[in-house]
């Protein structure tokens, strides 16, 4: 499988790792982790292990991005229905 990506080069020929990374779907982005512990790019494993942190930090924003653009695109009777929810959850948790 084969993926076309549009990124930005910068005008010494690099690429912004987070402009790539806004520039993959959920899906792949979420293989990136795995792909790193299995291959190591640096030989410091902190480093690693770093990088692997960030990833999974923007794993998890892109996450939240896209959960809040489909409440964001949602009808306003779903809207409520989800703040009747959230509302129940909040006072059982205080209960």
């Amino acid at each position: 499988m084969t993926t076309t990506l549009s990124v930005k080069i910068q005008k010494d020929g690099s690429v912004e790792l987070l402009d790539l990374f806004n520039a993959l779907s959920l899906e792949q982005i979420s293989r990136v982790p795995g792909l790193l512990r299995a291959n190591p790019i640096f030989d410091d494993k902190k480093k690693d292990a770093l990088l692997i942190k960030e990833i999974n930090e923007l794993i998890y924003n892109k996450k939240l991005d896209e959960q809040f653009s489909l409440v964001n695109n949602s009808s306003l009777e779903f809207k409520v229905m989800l703040s009747d929810i959230i509302e129940k959850l909040i006072r059982y948790d205080s209960k």
